[in-house]
């Protein structure tokens, strides 16, 4: 520490002791240069003036009808194109504001009106003066001329003309340096001082100003050059170990909001910050989804969330400084969301805000209503058949086994709602199958010929048709190599033929496979009585039957074409059918060649 106490102080004799030195030796000479130089420019002053102000006059007297006429914008234009570059022209108006000046932007220069020759012009007479322009870095000579615009014996504005002073100091400077001939060693002494100052202090000051600045602006990554000695680096160091550990906290800062952010995108849930003007000030991915917010948004209004049941809870939270809990239904662009709202009061940026966190619950909601009804559905339609079973039973326990003809009705309705019975059973299983591999994906998908599987399909069918007297043929079935489930497919189209078979009332059904465009269509057409447009929509639904009586007599489930719909959704499709009454059904699937289709 004592070393560095004696380098500071030999600092100290080098910065102020010498330089003291010379500017007593400079006074001196400046002492015999003052009384030289004095009266010649004092003269010199007066005259320059004197011309100013003839000047100032001329051109008070030209822009004065352009202001009469209030045609401010054309005197401030000319002020501004005066291109003369010993002049300056500056245009105020009564309360000092600058509406024109030819040396500078006005926007950057303040009010003129405590300048000594603009009060004096503002005052009703003509002002000068002779000063150091900051604007300009100049000495300059100034002359103000009063513009009465209005001719009501009021100032309205005021012209003022500067010419700067470089004659006058260049004469001075000329005498000056005469006389510092004499004085060579002062000058060699102070050039040494300031070439030391220069390169030794103000440069690496300089420097460090413009690395501080960057670092100001963010740039942390800035290296601050750090002199090998001198003044300078006892400056830089701490400053250059002051931006590493800034930069270091900012990493750190950063990693954790970055690790935050990734945290709240990731979540399902949404999560925002609400504050007391009722503003997000912070939501995440999710929340943006449920209440529609544009990406480019920052900031949202929480009143424009289209609920008020969140609104009022949302200040009950914040009047009643407590936790809340509910749910509520959110209907956004027509389409109503069940939300499971929780959230609390917090302290954020010294402020109090709600952090509310959001679970959409409308597909759980759904899904419990689904199975609601499917339960309900499936429960009816058991019934029916095990109702037939234990009055068929019944009747034979009380005697109807001991009669053949009896007997053999009563066995006949056992084996007719059984077989009823079994198909629904495997019907639903196969429903539930479906369901549990949509959640699980693709992996037991595997590669398969599909005109083969289609051709087993048909040909499965065959024989029903035929019993039908129904002619079943394959129109198109192009040869494809596909990945998939095999099994599935023949299903689906096995449950499309079937049900041609029971239902179209016509004698002859076509069945094709063919790749359109990026899509494989399989279609089975029949050419019956078709099926009413109204029933079209809904014919994919679980348990739905356009004719509920008839399909029950031929055994049919309600749910044939519910598994088709499945199997397609499965492998990435869709399943579709149109009709014309009288003129039969096309049902498709259509499946996507690239995903489904190509190996």
């Amino acid at each position: 520490m004592p070393g560095k106490h004696s380098l500071m102080k030999a600092q100290d004799k080098t910065l102020f002791a010498f330089p003291l030195l010379l500017i007593l030796l400079v006074a001196s000479a400046a002492g015999a240069l003052f009384f030289f130089t004095k009266k010649f420019e004092e003269s010199y002053i007066a005259a320059a003036k004197r011309d100013v102000m003839l000047e100032a006059r001329f051109i008070a007297e030209l822009i004065e009808p352009m202001l009469s006429v209030g045609d401010v914008g054309r005197a401030a234009e000319y002020c501004d194109r005066v291109q003369e570059k010993s002049r300056r022209i500056t245009l105020v108006d009564a309360e000092g504001r600058v509406l024109a000046d030819s040396g500078a932007d006005k926007e950057i220069l303040d009010n003129h009106a405590g300048r000594e020759e603009i009060a004096v012009a503002i005052a009703g007479a003509p002002g000068s003066s002779t000063r150091f322009s900051s604007t300009q870095n100049e000495h300059m000579i100034y002359s103000a001329m009063p513009i009465d615009a209005t001719q009501d014996g009021k100032t309205n504005y005021v012209l003022r003309v500067a010419i700067y002073n470089k004659d006058l100091d260049a004469v001075i400077s000329r005498v000056k340096w005469l006389t510092l001939l004499g004085l060579a060693l002062g000058g060699i002494s102070v050039i040494v001082l300031v070439c030391y100052i220069v390169f030794r202090i103000r440069m690496p000051l300089q420097e460090l100003q413009e690395s501080a600045k960057r670092i100001s602006r963010g740039n942390l990554d800035v290296r601050i050059s750090i002199p090998e000695k001198g003044i300078v680096r006892d400056l830089a160091l701490p400053v250059s170990r002051m931006k590493e550990q800034l930069k270091a906290q900012l990493d750190r800062i950063t990693a954790d909001r970055n690790d935050r952010e990734n945290l709240f995108s990731a979540l399902s849930e949404a999560v925002l910050l609400i504050n007391e003007e009722r503003n997000a000030i912070y939501f995440n991915s999710a929340a943006r989804k449920i209440f529609n917010i544009d990406e480019s948004t920052t900031q949202f209004s929480w009143r424009r969330c289209g609920s008020a049941e969140l609104l009022r809870i949302s200040d009950m939270a914040f009047s009643e400084n407590r936790s809340i809990e509910t749910e509520v239904t959110l209907d956004c662009s027509g389409t109503p969301r069940s939300l499971y709202a929780k959230g609390c009061i917090v302290i954020h940026d010294g402020e109090r805000c709600l952090l509310l966190a959001i679970t959409d619950m409308t597909n759980l909601r759904r899904l419990e209503s689904f199975r609601s009804d499917f339960v309900a559905n499936v429960s009816h339609e058991i019934k029916t058949p095990l109702t037939s079973i234990l009055s068929a039973v019944e009747s034979l326990s009380d005697g109807a086994l001991h009669s053949p003809e009896l007997a053999g009705k009563f066995l006949k309705i056992l084996n007719t709602q059984g077989k009823r019975l079994n198909a629904l059973v495997q019907d639903i299983l196969s429903l539930a199958a479906l369901e549990r591999r949509e959640l699980a994906g693709k992996e037991e998908f595997e590669l398969f010929q599909l005109d083969a599987a289609l051709e087993n399909a048909v040909n499965a069918c065959t024989e029903n048709a035929e019993a039908s007297g129904i002619e079943l043929c394959i129109t198109r079935n192009e040869s494809q190599e596909c990945v998939g489930d095999a099994r599935l497919i023949e299903q689906a189209v096995i449950n499309l033929v079937g049900n041609a078979v029971k239902y179209s009332g016509g004698s002859r059904i076509e069945v094709a496979q063919e790749r359109k465009g990026k899509n494989i269509v399989i279609s089975v057409r029949d050419f019956g009585v078709g099926i009413p447009a109204e029933h079209l929509p809904r014919l994919f639904e679980r348990f739905y039957r356009v004719h509920k009586e008839r399909s029950q007599k031929l055994g049919g489930t309600g749910l044939g074409l519910a598994i088709v719909k499945h199997i397609a959704q499965l492998h990435g499709g869709t399943a579709t059918a149109e009709s014309r009454p009288a003129q039969g059904c096309c049902f498709r699937i259509t499946l996507p060649f690239s995903g489904f289709g190509e190996a």
